[in-house]
């Protein structure tokens, strides 16, 4: 599915674009009829891996976003979304404000023996026009979820 057809407009950029087929960009919509502003643009990794050889190495994937309809970043995830091996991500959002929610947290389960933990909590910044992480984790810091690295 190209991101266009799941009401994403944007365009992908150059570390993005070897990988088109596998991106999904999906929408964080609330209840209701407003339309999303924010999507998860991410890559299908495992997808990826099985319509190539088992003798390719694992590509350095560029980091799941967070981004309005216009392509713009609004944060990103330091992990692979929904799988990045052999942890499996479970985004939550709440609180939807004219399409956008104003908190998302991501549960990572982790079968390995660290065991499950959260990403730092993401909330909105309606003046920044961006999510801000809102606390360190003993696995991230703020600054790994922010646009700017």
């Amino acid at each position: 599915m190209e991101p266009t057809k799941a009401g994403y407009a944007g365009s992908l950029d150059e570390n993005w674009k070897a990988y088109a087929p596998y991106v999904r960009a999906c929408p964080l919509a609330g209840p209701g009829t407003v339309p999303a502003k924010v999507w998860l643009l991410t890559i299908f990794a495992q997808r990826y891996q099985g319509d190539h050889s088992a003798k390719d190495t694992w590509p350095d994937f560029p980091h799941p976003m967070l981004i309005a309809a216009d392509g713009h970043c609004l944060a990103r995830l330091p992990e692979l979304f929904p799988f990045d091996p052999p942890r499996t991500l479970d985004l939550q959002f709440g609180d939807v404000t004219d399409g956008v929610p104003q908190v998302i947290r991501v549960h990572v389960s982790n079968p390995a023996v660290g065991g499950d933990y959260d990403l730092p909590a993401l909330r909105w910044n309606a003046a920044t026009h961006a999510y801000v992480a809102q606390n360190d984790t003993d696995i991230y810091k703020k600054a790994d979820l922010s646009c700017k690295r």
